[in-house]
């Protein structure tokens, strides 16, 4: 008999379910038994829980008002069946709170409510009754002090500039008192290691008028800050090349760049190498007057940017002019100690130079502004044709028939051979003696025109004698 029900799977099944239950029964009981002292069976004993550091809600308006003081905290205690009291645990929809949404700003003493307990439940609120405070809320707008951290630390030679931020000002809405406490409203950057300018997003913080930082939230909690990092720079002038002619029978006055400096930004090692801005031309070729020119600055190599990126150059043009400097000498530079010169054509360091350029530029130099001179270095002994080259200051052009000198380089073994005019020194000398020939000659020629002035004036005195006896008789 026994086997057929051990055999008959649904007699199985009701001895696993019935063993199930009383499984189920003891250990709830055991639980019971341990957390509350008198508990007994679910459903049939009452028991007793403990809720503690349930969460206080305070109903108010929140439009007006702020809760500046209230716990946030209470214990509740619940008595009733066992069974009510695992479900109320198990499935906590319940909530403590005071209802202050008729009340106004100020202290109020309120009693604890309740709701989603089980009505079999006896529930005790542990204080029953709390002092809560409202405060009518204020927005103020503070504007936002941006402060720089570690400049000291920036990378060598880099400097932070002057700090930009959007939006410049955050509103703090909050109780009256609390907001009366605010006194700047800060954001702060760390220019730790940086060596280029900072563009992020910071947080705002709000201190009290002895720093203490005050814990409430701005609107917006944060802001955009730009600050400008400017590199090692150097200030270095612009040179203004030229190219191609200007129409005949015009000069330039002047070619003026304005600025005349540029600001270049860079690496230390790159800008220390740079002293001066090249690669800015005037194409004289495109120029028929007096104009202004635009140019665009171009960045050295090593550099990262020059400021201002372009400049203008005044270009101004006059008539052209030439005066003609007769016998102008020239100098013999680069010759080995060991040799001696004698000029072979023309025989005499001397020429006859044209100077040509605008009224103004003629009337601001004097013959010692212009250089010339041939260059020996490096010629051995023996006759060489060497370039004749003028130097002088800009806006000029110099027109000369010499283009080259004619010399014969020799060495001391020949000096006795050569004539004594071929020194350079005996042709110093010949310069001198033409000066003071040229000096002769205009004196020679200021005293006959003295003398010529005199006797013009001593006939003017005969005639006015002869008239004068005409006169009378």
């Amino acid at each position: 008999m026994m086997d057929k029900w051990f055999n008959n799977k649904w007699f199985i099944r009701g001895i696993s379910l019935f063993i199930a239950v009383m499984l189920y029964m003891m250990v709830s009981i055991d639980n019971v038994n341990h957390q509350q002292p008198g508990a007994g069976i679910p459903g049939i004993t009452d028991g007793e829980r403990v809720l503690q550091d349930v969460e206080l809600t305070v109903l108010y308006d929140e439009d007006r008002y702020v809760v500046t003081e209230a716990p946030e905290t209470v214990d509740v205690q619940l008595q009733g069946p066992q069974n009510l009291l695992m479900l109320q645990i198990a499935r906590p929809q319940y909530e403590v709170f005071i209802d202050l949404r008729d009340q106004g700003a100020g202290e109020h003493y309120e009693r604890v409510q309740y709701s989603g307990f089980q009505s079999e439940l006896s529930v005790r609120v542990d204080p029953s009754t709390v002092r809560v405070t409202l405060q009518e809320l204020q927005t103020s707008s503070f504007p936002v002090q941006v402060e720089l951290l570690n400049e000291d630390e920036m990378e060598s030679g880099y400097a932070a500039g002057s700090p930009s931020v959007t939006p410049s000002s955050v509103d703090v809405t909050a109780a009256e008192g609390l907001v009366n406490q605010i006194a700047t409203a800060r954001a702060f950057v760390d220019l730790s290691g940086v060596s280029e300018s900072v563009d992020e997003s910071v947080e705002v913080l709000l201190y009290d008028e002895s720093g203490n930082e005050i814990d409430l939230i701005p609107d917006p909690p944060a802001v955009d800050v730009t600050v400008p990092v400017t590199s090692p720079n150097k200030e270095v002038p612009v040179r203004i090349d030229r190219e191609g002619e200007l129409p005949d029978g015009a000069a330039v006055t002047s070619i003026q760049p304005n600025p005349s400096t540029v600001t270049v930004f860079g690496p230390p090692d790159a800008i220390d190498e740079i002293n001066f801005i090249t690669g800015l031309t005037v194409d004289l070729s495109e120029i028929t007057g007096s104009t202004v020119i635009e140019l665009d600055v171009p960045v050295p190599e090593g550099a990262e940017r020059v400021e201002p990126e372009t400049i203008e150059v005044e270009v101004e043009i006059d008539e052209e002019e030439t005066r003609v400097l007769s016998n102008f000498p020239f100098e013999i530079t680069g010759l080995d100690e060991i040799y001696q010169v004698e000029l072979l054509d023309p025989e005499r360091a001397v020429f006859d130079l044209e100077v040509i350029g605008t009224s103004m530029v003629l009337a601001r130099i004097s013959s010692g502004d212009i250089e010339a001179f041939i260059d020996l270095d490096g010629l051995d002994a023996g006759e060489h044709s060497v370039p004749l080259t003028v130097t002088g200051p800009q806006n000029l052009r110099f027109d000369y028939d010499v283009d080259e000198v004619d010399i014969r380089v020799y060495d001391e073994e020949d000096a006795e051979e050569a004539s004594t005019q071929s020194s350079p020194e005996s042709i110093e000398e010949e310069q001198e003696d033409d000066v003071i020939e040229d000096e002769d000659d205009d004196d020679l020629s200021d005293e006959e025109e003295s003398e010529e002035d005199d006797e013009e004036q001593e006939d003017d005195v005969t005639e006015d004698e002869d008239e004068q006896d005409a006169d009378s008789s």
